[in-house]
């Protein structure tokens, strides 16, 4: 189970709210976190000063910080993506995938972890590194998460911890709105694993 937080800075009209008010950009959000349930309860949140982790201690039902100030590796060796999905993947996604099994440069190919809740997949891929993704594809083009309180939060965490969160060809917090339940496709993660993926991705957009 988990719960995605996030919170905008202020209205943008000075009228009533409405929905115009949350459709604003990923860049405007000043805090972010979510829950993770398991075997330990776990809260990790950004006020958009770094990225702290808070675990409950039930003997004295309180969140003690655990981790302070997380920074993601620059590379990881892990990706997570539904695979099951793989007769509808774009080109892209396709090739970047073969890079990461059979590596052609000699290194060891990445191991693939996936859980199937975009939370607990993203919340090992900030600790130990890597890339989470959730591309579109033909099925899909835009993906099954939703922007405003899927992919915005979660990429807000990422790049307060230094990694990095795209399209495939652009920032998730730099999209503009439209809709309240609208999706995107997500890449996030290790900087240096989501630039390989940009770059594979603009490839095969110039063909």
């Amino acid at each position: 189970k988990f719960k995605l937080l996030k919170r905008c800075d202020s209205q943008t009209t000075d009228d009533e709210p409405s929905e115009k008010d949350a459709l604003q950009p990923g860049r405007n959000l000043v805090a972010a976190g979510y829950a993770l349930y398991g075997s330990a309860t776990m809260i990790v949140l950004s006020t958009g000063q770094g990225v702290n982790c808070f675990m409950l201690d039930p003997a004295i039902g309180e969140f003690i910080l655990v981790e302070h100030d997380v920074k993601i590796k620059k590379r990881g060796k892990i990706y997570s993506l539904n695979e099951g999905y793989a007769k509808y993947f774009d080109p892209a996604v396709t090739e970047y995938l073969q890079r990461k099994k059979f590596p052609e440069d000699g290194s060891e190919p990445y191991g693939a972890r996936y859980i199937g809740s975009m939370v607990a997949d993203v919340h090992r891929t900030l600790m130990y590194g890597g890339i989470f993704l959730y591309p579109g594809n033909v099925k899909s083009p835009k993906g099954k998460l939703r922007l405003l309180y899927e992919g915005n939060p979660m990429a807000f965490i990422m790049e307060q911890a230094g990694g990095m969160a795209s399209t495939g060809f652009q920032n998730i917090l730099d999209i503009q709105p439209e809709g309240i339940h609208q999706r995107a496709p997500v890449a996030m993660g290790s900087p240096d694993d989501v630039q390989e993926f940009i770059a594979i991705c603009r490839k095969h957009a110039a063909k």
